[in-house]
């Protein structure tokens, strides 16, 4: 049986160290970035998302070489349009919420009541009135 030297087995073990690194090192990156397809006319690009900053690269090939190219947002102020709009909505749900915990008033009960009774009496005329015509 053939022996390694103290240096074939230090290279040996760098090796793997170095292996298990890359895996390491993919597993993190495939964690942190989600690439998705583009469907592009002038041939395959992806959107790369960094799922931890949110930044977006569109990659494509240019002249034979695979660059990523960042989005620029181009709304200077993004984010405050999308904190106003998130404080709007929850005012808005906040106000829904308390018209539906709130009871309602008898006024409105009775007024609904007597609009609903004026509505039964007029179509039981009308029921009565077509009786009238089809027995004549």
């Amino acid at each position: 049986m053939k022996t390694l030297s103290k240096t074939s087995a230090y290279l040996c073990i760098a090796g793997i160290v170095a292996a298990f690194s890359l895996v390491q090192i993919s597993n993190a990156y495939a964690e942190r970035f989600q690439v998705i397809e583009l469907e592009e006319a002038d041939g395959k690009a992806y959107l790369r998302v960094d799922l931890k900053t949110g930044a977006m690269s569109r990659c494509a090939e240019e002249q034979g070489v695979w660059q990523c190219k960042p989005f620029k947002d181009t709304s200077k102020n993004t984010e405050t349009r999308f904190k106003n709009r998130i404080a709007k909505l929850e005012a808005r749900v906040e106000a829904l919420e308390k018209e539906r915990d709130e009871a309602p008033d008898m006024a409105d009960m009775e007024q609904a009541l007597d609009m609903s009774e004026q509505m039964m009496r007029r179509f039981f005329g009308v029921v009565q009135d077509l009786k009238k015509d089809m027995a004549q």
